[in-house]
């Protein structure tokens, strides 16, 4: 194992329930009901798809970008405001764990470079992560492999020795189509996702450890 990638939400953070509640309320201000079905539909990906749909859907006025910028900086300014934010249990005792054992470790997420930044300033995890890739960063996000593999590139790894850690049905497509080995995490009791491709599938991160993680590759 060369390498482990973490996705972030739903992942690190349990953002879903604060995301969905914040996505549903804007979309409202803005004249139109985002469905729950749509919400799922979109899980993983990055906010300009998310948002080329809704525009297509919903014949929306504005452009994509300022909708994307719009959004972004809303929620980022809620999150920072949020005195409960938190780690989801065991996250960061696993963070810990590989990064004292020396392993090599990505945050490699399709929500963007502002949100990343503050979520690991919360949590006081900046450097823990020797490379943060967003969707921002290349031109096709989740379920495609571009934000993993441009992760393992910058990290000079091979994709095929690396791990990654996902909650969501197009995170783990991308991990597949990567080369990676996938762990699903199941652990959050509203996550719908089918995790059935992932290689490993826990419902607590006291469930995997360096060694259960090593041992994807024997």
């Amino acid at each position: 194992m060369d390498a482990v990638l973490f996705d972030m939400d739903g992942t690190l953070l349990d953002s879903e329930p604060l995301s969905d509640i914040f996505l549903i309320k804007f979309c409202r201000e803005i004249g139109f009901e985002l469905t729950e079905n749509i919400l799922d539909k979109f899980r993983g990906s990055d906010g300009r798809t998310f948002w080329t749909y809704l525009s297509r859907e919903f014949n929306l006025s504005l452009s994509i970008e300022e909708y994307v910028l719009r959004a972004t900086s809303d929620f980022v300014e809620e999150l920072k405001n949020n005195s409960n934010l938190a780690p989801i249990e065991g996250v960061k005792e696993l963070i810990d764990e590989l990064f004292d054992l020396g392993v090599p470790l990505a945050l490699a997420s399709s929500a963007s470079r502002i949100r990343i930044n503050t979520v690991l300033e919360c949590f006081n995890m900046q450097n823990k992560f020797s490379v943060k890739i967003s969707g921002q960063d290349v031109e096709r996000g989740k379920p495609e492999p571009d934000i993993l593999l441009l992760a393992s590139e910058r990290m000079n790894v091979n994709p095929n020795k690396c791990v990654v850690i996902e909650d969501s049905e197009n995170g783990i497509k991308a991990a597949k189509k990567a080369g990676m080995k996938c762990v699903g995490f199941a652990g959050l009791k509203h996550n719908k996702q089918n995790l059935s491709s992932a290689d490993l599938i826990v419902s607590a991160y006291s469930d995997v450890n360096f060694y259960r993680l090593q041992q994807l590759f024997n």
